[in-house]
C-alpha cells in the first residue's frame, strides 16, 4: 500500500470518527439539555394556580385539563392568604412547569355541548414560564374556572 492511500484511508477514517462525535455531542446536548423551570413554587410537571400571588399565597397544582375548578381547593401552602377557598373564580395568578412542553390556557367556562371556545379563553402561560398577578390584566382577575393543556400553538402566551 502506498504511503498516500494509506493516508487517504486515515483522513476518511478521522472524518467519520470527527462526524460520529459531532453527532453524538449534538445528540448529548438536546438529551441532556435542563428543561424549563418556572418558579420553585409549582412542582416538576404541574401547573399551578394561585390565590393572589405567585410567592405569598395559596396554591393549587394541576397535571392534566380540568373543566370545572368547581371541586377544587387551594390545598397547598398552608398559612397562606387563600388557603382552603375554591380555585373556581378566585385566581389572579398562574405558572407552568411542565416537563412536557404544554401550554397552560385558562378560560372562564367550558361547555359540554360547546367545548373549548376561544372567545372564553382568558390567557394563557408557556412551560417554564409565569403569569404573575402584575402583568396579568385587572379584568381577567378571579375569572379562571377552567384549565386546558394544549401543545404548541401560535398563540402568545405569557
Amino acid at each position: 500500500m502506498s504511503t498516500r492511500t494509506a493516508r487517504a484511508g486515515l483522513r476518511s477514517r478521522l472524518g467519520i470518527a470527527t462526524g460520529i462525535a459531532a453527532v453524538m455531542a449534538a445528540a448529548g446536548t438536546l438529551l441532556g439539555a435542563a428543561p424549563a423551570s418556572a418558579s420553585d413554587n409549582c412542582s416538576s410537571g404541574y401547573h399551578c394556580v394561585f390565590w393572589t400571588d405567585i410567592y405569598n399565597s395559596a396554591r393549587h397544582s394541576y397535571f392534566d385539563t380540568d373543566t370545572n375548578f368547581s371541586n377544587d381547593t387551594f390545598n397547598q401552602l398552608s398559612g397562606q392568604s387563600g388557603y382552603g377557598s375554591t380555585v373556581n373564580n378566585n385566581s389572579i395568578a398562574a405558572s407552568n412547569n411542565s416537563n412536557s412542553g404544554y401550554e397552560s390556557h385558562f378560560y372562564d367556562s367550558y361547555s359540554s355541548s360547546s367545548g373549548w371556545l376561544d372567545a372564553n379563553r382568558l390567557f394563557c402561560v408557556n412551560p417554564g414560564s409565569e403569569a404573575y398577578q402584575s402583568e396579568i390584566p385587572s379584568s381577567l382577575w378571579n375569572r379562571a374556572s377552567a384549565l386546558r393543556l394544549r401543545g404548541t400553538t401560535s398563540i402568545s402566551c405569557f
